[in-house]
């Protein structure tokens, strides 16, 4: 019975340490400014992460005279472009209008609700959003800006090979 269980035992272990690791915490990976220099990490351990199956969050705000207003969006396409920079493409979505005073959010004016919010975000610290007109289907509104961008990366596989996905 001894023999049993310590077999039993050693099978447990060994499938345990078998198991992929993975970091289940959103951890930053690279934060650049707003001209595009790093912060904090690095493109390429981000490129690595991504290249890992790590999933991505991306963070960036902006401060104002009187307002600061914070934003994480998960990206629901990436690009890894030569092998140096990192773009992603948000989730399109209808803005609701803020209320300073308040600090509430709300889609009272449905003037705006035809309006679709479109944004890429690059590790350069660009971010370029547009406002689409869905009934008209034409570009209403774009805003080229700049900022600084926090990428955070979760359930990465640390056993996983970080090869090029063009590769054979």
């Amino acid at each position: 019975m001894n023999k049993i269980l310590g077999f039993l035992a050693i099978i447990l272990i060994c499938s345990c340490g078998m198991q992929q690791q993975k970091n289940t915490d959103w951890t930053m990976i690279y934060k650049c400014d707003k001209e595009g220099n790093a912060l904090t990490g690095s493109k390429q351990a981000l490129v690595e992460a991504i290249r890992k199956g790590a999933s991505v969050k991306i963070g960036w705000g902006f401060k104002g005279k009187k307002h600061r207003i914070e934003h994480l969006s998960e990206p629901i396409w990436i690009a890894i472009l030569d092998e140096k920079e990192v773009i992603a493409h948000l989730d399109p979505q209808v803005l609701s209008s803020t209320d300073w005073e308040e600090l509430t959010a709300s889609y009272k004016d449905s003037t705006q609700l035809v309006y679709e919010w479109r944004v890429v975000i690059t590790t350069k610290g660009e971010f370029d959003a547009i406002w689409y007109d869905r009934e008209k289907h034409k570009l209403s509104r774009r805003f080229p800006q700049n900022h600084p961008i926090s990428w955070f990366i979760k359930d990465m596989d640390e056993n996983a090979e970080a090869l090029p996905l063009f590769s054979e």
